[in-house]
């Protein structure tokens, strides 16, 4: 069952939050304010892959393993689908995620998200974050540039391993 956050509570947590780096305790208290809280038992899906949502969310208590379909569901069978884990996140390292759908008119998932562990997760709709940031654009601005950064370093991240792959593949062709 979600409940609205208890700032007191949780505010020394989101100062760690990459997505709050610069903002005052003031700005954040203002943006939490609007997010709720849910406990989610291990096992249970987050979000999927190819879901139309735009919830941010902050994994604020637990684990959670971030897993991508291997093939094109277009052209395999569902029985035939492989996931592969891309990442486990841990509260120890004060992660968000989500943050891509706040950019796009039809946000659609681009990973499955599962609780590993009892998880606790702070959640933002994305028609309720926006409306803070109208209300206050230096946090707006502050916000956009923290998703930013962490969007460059997943996409060097990607780069990276797109490389690799395709030396691999490469080698493999030839070998």
């Amino acid at each position: 069952m979600d409940k609205k956050i208890d700032t007191k509570t949780y505010l020394p947590f989101f100062r760690k939050v990459s997505l709050f780096r610069d903002l005052t305790d003031e700005q954040i208290t203002k943006v939490i304010t609007g997010m709720q809280i849910a406990e989610v038992q291990p096992g249970n899906i987050i979000t999927k892959e190819g879901a139309e949502e735009d919830t941010l969310f902050v994994l604020v208590e637990g684990e959670v393993e971030i897993t991508k379909q291997l093939v094109i569901p277009v052209i395999s069978a569902p029985e035939d689908r492989m996931e592969k884990s891309l990442v486990v996140l841990t509260e120890k390292q004060f992660p968000f995620f989500g943050e891509m759908a706040l950019f796009l008119e039809n946000p659609e998932r681009s990973a499955t998200v599962k609780a590993r562990k009892q998880c606790v997760l702070a959640m933002f709709e994305k028609k309720d974050l926006l409306n803070v940031f109208d209300n206050d654009a230096d946090i707006g601005s502050k916000i956009y540039k923290n998703i930013a950064s962490v969007l460059v370093e997943r996409l060097k991240k990607a780069n990276k391993d797109i490389l690799k792959l395709t030396t691999a593949f490469t080698l493999a062709l030839e070998g």
